[in-house]
């Protein structure tokens, strides 16, 4: 049974204009896959992945998680069912600077009334893992915009969701930042076993991936499987963009 089986998605936002952002979609994604979503802007990757976090509620069609429906949950459910089953990964990191790195970190394990002492041992695990022991006691002004999307890494898999969600992971972070976030969720993904669903503009951060998935006006357009060679994925990522008619800005000119 796949982890997330997204069956026949529609959403549609109603206002003056009705604009359809997600048109029947549909794909699954494997326990231990590492899936990037790509598509030109305004393609619907985000209303997809705000969906599958249960941020938005889908129109027609079914997402299953594990073989649930979090859309059939009460709101209350659907928070604990949030909080057990997903990990969240943002561009803006979303993390608490009244909290210290640590503190941000078990975060999801003090929600859930983690005993302190099993919530020492899986920081211990995580901060060694991502490298950032030596950061623990800090706030997160005090760290750099790479070791916040770290603390923001370990924040997300401290809990062992079923399903990682990263929006944008790169996209406030310089290359060689993003290159040391990217080399981390591979890690996690191979050495944890975690899925990761990514959405990304960045062919660099899709070259990671072992699947992408790009979409095109709110539809399944294709997917391509990355082979043995990073950098031969990376340049078929890049046709498919251009393909795509994506702009400048969607388009990485970096050679891997």
């Amino acid at each position: 049974m796949p982890i997330l089986d997204v069956h026949n998605l529609s959403k549609i936002y109603e206002g003056k204009v009705s604009t359809q952002a997600l048109n029947h979609i549909r794909f699954s994604v494997e326990k231990g896959e590492f899936v990037g979503i790509m598509g030109p802007s305004g393609s619907g990757k985000t209303t997809l992945l705000n969906t599958i976090a249960t941020i938005d509620q889908p129109t027609s069609g079914q997402i299953l998680i594990n073989g649930r429906d979090p859309n059939l949950l009460s709101r209350k459910e659907k928070a604990l069912f949030r909080r057990h089953e997903l990990g969240f990964v943002f561009q803006h990191f979303n993390l608490l600077d009244t909290l210290s790195v640590e503190e941000n970190i078990v975060l999801p394990l003090t929600l859930a009334g983690v005993r302190v002492t099993e919530m020492e041992s899986r920081l211990q695990e995580v901060a060694s893992m991502l490298d950032i022991e030596h950061l623990l006691q800090k706030r997160t002004y005090e760290i750099s915009g790479g070791q916040m999307q770290r603390t923001a890494i370990a924040r997300a898999m401290i809990h062992r969701p079923a399903l990682i969600l990263a929006d944008e992971p790169t996209g406030n972070l310089d290359s060689k930042a993003s290159g040391e976030v990217m080399n981390m969720l591979t890690e996690v993904n191979q050495e944890e076993g975690a899925t990761v669903l990514m959405v990304t503009h960045d062919a660099v951060a899709a070259s990671f991936c072992n699947r992408v998935i790009f979409i095109k006006d709110g539809r399944f357009y294709s997917e391509m499987y990355r082979g043995s060679s990073r950098g031969a994925f990376f340049q078929s990522i890049i046709d498919m963009l251009s393909l795509l008619g994506g702009t400048s800005h969607d388009l990485s000119a970096i050679r891997l």
